[in-house]
């Protein structure tokens, strides 16, 4: 009967290659075979201290995994008087952590006690074990290869019991399958770790490569910008710092020309002459509106390139208090070529509702290189709408929007919120958006890299979150915030 049940026993061990589930099956089988009161197994630490770690009693006795918290006698293995041999021929106790595992260490497989009153213990160590209702008990070494690992217990609590050979045997049995299946279940335990370690250092790698990649890449775009920058500037502030004079100037030459052409043409026909040949009336209407146009083309050049400027920010390497609005505006005149109307697509629209906000320490650099992400993206999804909702039944195509909103949310900390009319996000895209090198474009046309530092540079750098808001019916919409105190969060 007890070899059936061994078999069965050692069967149910095998199935599973989990730790927890290899010990908690042979107590539980060991308690069903023998009719323990109590089947527990310990296990040694590096110290030869130890603790219970699995257990299957009957409900009448109290659990020894719950008296180890607050008992240190059991959850150390110490008492005063020290754990007995528990072998008659040894006249002194010994302690299992004074002795690094005492006769088990030495080869010792088993004790077997029917009955701790009759046994020659020390009185001492007989109140230990009546500490936990021990009455006789039967313990078997585990050992993993040559070496003890810890140790399977049954307990009788309710009085003496003789233990027949048979079950010390099956016991032991248990016990022997029980290191080999302990030593697999290590064995698969210490792959399942590697393989995790890998799968980091891989993740890790590829974070390292997509950085370095979108690093070189800014470094010299930003280089780039700050060139042109430089290279524009110094011509349109000569334009624009002399435009002014040359208006003075041609004001006062158009009033000496009304003033002379007051004269009598009799008195003065060599102005006369001239005033037919260059058609001053033509030029007194164009050259005004040439000089204005010559103001705002100007401007916009200044403009263009304080954008420039402001976008590449390559001076600002450190935390600096900006406002988020000139970083977002900066972004959108840059982007404003991809704005505009062709042939297949009309203008798109930008709707702003600002809020009112107080400078928000960041880098600068690095938050309009996120601006820049979120805004390239709504345009690619707006523009890759279009011509869907033209082709759906030959119904005008949807309004091409994208809206920026920003709005103190706390009193220290700021939201900024790009949505666009695009096509949208898959619900099975949600999960994957922010991983590197995953992207939703056609093959070509999009590298993973965008979304994924964006969320790196404003969480990691920032503080702050950065998430998709996966309840909209139409289009995309990504939300950032942001701490107002980069420094303070930083430490």
């Amino acid at each position: 009967m007890l070899q059936k049940s061994l078999v069965k026993i050692i069967s149910k061990i095998r199935r599973s290659l989990d730790f927890s589930e290899i010990c908690q099956t042979a107590t539980d089988e060991v308690y069903k075979v023998l009719k323990a009161d109590r089947v527990n197994i310990y296990r040694f630490n590096e110290d030869w201290s130890g603790q219970f770690l699995y257990e299957t009693v009957n409900p009448q006795w109290a659990s020894l995994l719950d008296l180890q918290t607050t008992n240190d006698q059991i959850g150390q293995n110490v008492s005063a008087c020290s754990l007995s041999l528990l072998d008659s021929t040894k006249a002194t106790d010994t302690h299992l952590v004074d002795t690094q595992g005492g006769a088990f260490a030495e080869g010792e497989i088993f004790r077997v006690c029917p009955d701790i009153y009759g046994a020659g213990f020390s009185q001492c160590y007989i109140n230990f074990l009546e500490s936990y209702h021990v009455r006789a008990y039967s313990i078997i070494a585990i050992y993993i290869d040559q070496k003890l690992w810890g140790l399977l217990a049954a307990y009788q609590n309710s009085g003496p019991r003789q233990w027949d050979e048979t079950e010390v045997q099956l016991l032991v049995n248990v016990a022997e399958q029980l290191g080999v299946a302990l030593k697999q279940a290590d064995y698969v335990q210490t792959i399942e770790n590697q393989s995790i370690q890998l799968n980091q250092t891989l993740k890790e790698l590829k974070q390292s490569q997509a950085q370095l990649i979108q690093r070189e890449k800014m470094a010299s775009l930003g280089q780039f910008v700050a060139g042109i920058a430089h290279e524009i500037n110094n011509p349109v502030n000569f334009i624009y710092g002399n435009l002014a004079y040359v208006d003075e100037y041609v004001s006062d030459l158009l009033a000496l020309t009304d003033a002379h052409s007051s004269i009598d043409s009799s008195q003065s026909p060599p102005l006369a002459d001239d005033s037919a040949v260059i058609d001053y009336d033509f030029i007194r209407q164009d050259l005004p509106k040439i000089l204005g146009s010559m103001k705002v083309g100007a401007e916009r050049i200044r403009n263009i390139v304080l954008s420039l400027r402001n976008f590449s920010r390559l001076d600002e390497a450190d935390i600096k208090a900006v406002n988020i609005h000139e970083g977002l505006d900066s972004t959108l005149l840059l982007l404003g070529h991809r704005l505009k109307p062709d042939d297949t697509f009309p203008a798109i629209e930008i709707i702003k509702d600002y809020g009112n906000l107080p400078e928000v320490e960041c880098y600068p650099a690095q938050l309009n290189q996120v601006f820049m992400n979120l805004l390239s993206n709504a345009i690619d999804a707006v523009k890759e709408a279009y011509p869907l909702s033209l082709s759906n039944n030959n119904q005008p195509g949807l309004p091409a929007k994208i809206w920026i909103s920003t709005m103190l949310i706390q009193p220290d900390e700021v939201e900024i919120r790009i949505r666009d009319s695009g096509i949208g996000l898959k619900s099975q895209d949600l999960s994957k958006l922010f991983d590197y090198f995953y992207t939703t474009k056609p093959v070509g046309q999009g590298t993973g890299l965008g979304l994924a530092i964006s969320r790196q540079i404003v969480t990691e750098r920032h503080c702050g979150q950065l998430q998709a808001n996966p309840d909209l019916e139409r289009g995309a919409e990504f939300i950032i915030r942001l701490p107002l105190n980069l420094s303070t969060c930083l430490g």
